[in-house]
């Protein structure tokens, strides 16, 4: 692997290379300011930040996370500044995060959508977007969506899929204009907080990671053209090389940069230096 560019965008004409497999998904530095000291970029592929929309959005009442076995539950509701203040606050960072960025794209509306896609799609720094395909949306409005951002903008988009929905939404996406598939978008679940009362949100950790390599496999047994990003649960290297063995062109780290940046890092170095689970070089 090493030396070997990934391309997750192989039929647009600007392209979205990356020198290594792992990513960080969105969520894990933020939009750039929130890098812990120990998950340094350098050796990355990619960092996904935001997520962007294009009006600000409050986070939801506390309790916002609860563990649960495997994992935690998490709700924030897509919280953020907005597209206007988080240009204005962060976007001198993203030239200088030393991988190629990804701004990640929540609107739900299709105008609110390709304002926020418009606001960015000029900005130096950042190469390319994905759009969130929220659980409830329907087909004809993440197919909207998906148009909105390819009329406002000639930057590569990514679509993250629920994994519930991945094989049913991926080869419309991708038909429609989509660079490529990430899944996926973690599947809603419900935990007792140690102090009271229930938290309801998206689940991630280690044991999301059966469903996702499952739904990944679907997806790839589609034949689809464009690009294939795994997501959900990856905490160890033989996971991650489950997934490129399973098909992926590359994937995306999120709870554990949460529980474990050092882990992190130490996993991007290892498929950057061309290291397998086993230890050996790639071929």
């Amino acid at each position: 692997m090493a030396g070997r560019m990934i391309e997750l965008a192989p039929d647009h004409k600007l392209g979205l290379p990356l020198a290594c497999p792992v990513m960080l998904a969105a969520g894990t530095i933020g939009y750039g300011e929130s890098c812990h000291r120990e998950l340094t970029l350098d050796g990355f592929g990619a960092v996904v930040i935001g997520p962007f929309t294009n009006r600000s959005r409050a986070g939801s009442q506390p309790p916002r996370m609860a563990a649960t076995i495997g994992g935690f539950v998490r709700r924030v509701e897509l919280q953020n500044r907005g597209v206007s203040a988080a240009l204005r606050k962060f976007g001198r960072l993203w030239p200088r995060l030393g991988c190629p960025v990804i701004a990640q794209i929540g609107d739900s509306e299709k105008e609110e959508a390709a304002s926020t896609a418009r606001r960015l799609s000029s900005v130096e720094g950042i190469d390319g977007f994905e759009l969130v395909c929220s659980q409830e949306a329907s087909e004809l409005e993440i197919g909207r969506l998906l148009e909105a951002l390819l009329f406002e903008s000639d930057l590569p988009i990514l679509a993250k899929i629920p994994l519930t929905r991945a094989a049913a939404l991926a080869a419309e996406l991708i038909a429609g204009g989509a660079a490529g598939i990430v899944v996926g978008n973690p599947p809603v679940g419900a935990a007792a907080h140690r102090d009271g009362g229930t938290v309801t949100g998206e689940t991630f950790g280690p044991g999301m990671f059966p469903m996702m390599l499952a739904a990944l496999m679907a997806v790839k047994g589609l034949g689809l053209a464009g690009s294939l990003t795994a997501c959900g649960g990856i905490h160890t290297r033989e996971q991650a090389g489950h997934c490129l063995a399973a098909g992926a062109d590359a994937l995306q780290l999120d709870s554990l940069a949460w529980v474990e940046p050092a882990a992190a890092k130490a996993l991007a170095a290892a498929f950057a230096s061309g290291k397998h689970a086993g230890g050996g070089e790639d071929g």
